[in-house]
Parts: C-alpha cells; structure tokens; sequence
C-alpha cells in the first residue's frame, strides 16, 4: 500500500551517490511509519537480509511475513541521525576507477512506538526504543542503492513492551 506522505522512490533532481545511499535508509523508516510496502521494496534488494537483535529475516517474502507484519501494525515515528557513509570502488582491468557501486552506511535511530491506531489518543501506552543501525549497499540495475543487509541493535528501550507484542531484546533468542 502506498501512503500520501511517500515521495517516489526515484526523486528529482538525481542525487549524488552519497545522497541516493542515505536515501535508501530514508525510504526504509518512511515506509515503516506510513506502512509503504512499495516503499520498502524500493529499500531492499530481492535477498536482502533484515537482522533485529540477532534475528535475522533472509528475503523479502520472510521481511513481509514477520518484520513488516509487526512495524505495519504499529503507529511509529523514526528519527534518523549521525548517519555516515562509506563509499566503495573498484578498478578495471584497465587501472581505471570503477562507478561506486557498493556502500556502507551507520546510524543512530529513535523510534517512538504506540498501538496501531492509538498514537493519537491521550494516555496510551508507548514504547520508545534508541538504535544502532549498520548496513551494507548495493547500487540495483534500477539505479536505486538498495540493503542487503541491514542490521538494528537495540540499545535501550523505554516504556511498555506489550505495544509491540514483546520484547526486543527477546527477538534473537
């Protein structure tokens, strides 16, 4: 489904390949919090792994069926910062400086989280949670810097676990 407040995953003008890479972290937590699978798509390669503390969700079928399928329920908020990016290249044969087509990408990540269609009402519970997020890029055939695997940790969480269902730190057990 997609949500009035996505943009296109493909913005314009073209952004600089640093740009496009943090913007892949972007169309990932917008999608998240307007429940934009298209969106979210656009963010993950096909064999993409999706890996919150320690439990890791190989492919975008099992993304869908157990990640997805708990954010989605959730009204949440992702605040992104301290992002960093590292480019890589390679060479040609021929000694010449290959397109970057590879990255790697770290952040710091607060999420508000409330019960599906409870953010708004006064005095629901809440669950708010501080993360470490690192992840490795792939530039796609479609020109679009995709995950193939990005990694959450956790570092704390504040409030009632029963909003999501559970406890974080209990995921990779």
């Amino acid at each position: 489904m997609t949500s009035p407040f996505s943009l296109p995953a493909v913005l314009n003008p073209p952004m600089t390949s640093r740009e496009a890479v943090v913007d892949a972290l972007y169309r990932c937590v917008m999608a998240f919090d307007t429940a934009d699978t298209a969106l979210f798509d656009s963010s993950f390669m096909p064999d993409g792994v999706f890996e919150v503390n320690r439990r890791a969700m190989e492919g975008l079928p099992e993304i869908h069926d157990i990640g997805l399928a708990l954010i989605f329920k959730l009204d949440t908020t992702h605040l992104v910062t301290n992002v960093r990016v590292h480019m890589r290249t390679g060479t040609t044969k021929a000694g010449a400086a290959e397109e970057e087509n590879e990255a790697s990408l770290t952040a710091t990540v607060l999420v508000q989280h409330f019960a599906g269609g409870k953010g708004m009402e006064p005095g629901q519970k809440s669950l708010m949670s501080g993360s470490l997020y690192r992840a490795e890029l792939t530039r796609d055939m479609d020109g679009l810097w995709k995950f193939r695997h990005l990694q959450i940790k956790s570092t704390w969480m504040q409030g009632d676990y029963s909003v999501i269902g559970g406890n974080f730190s209990e995921m990779g057990q």
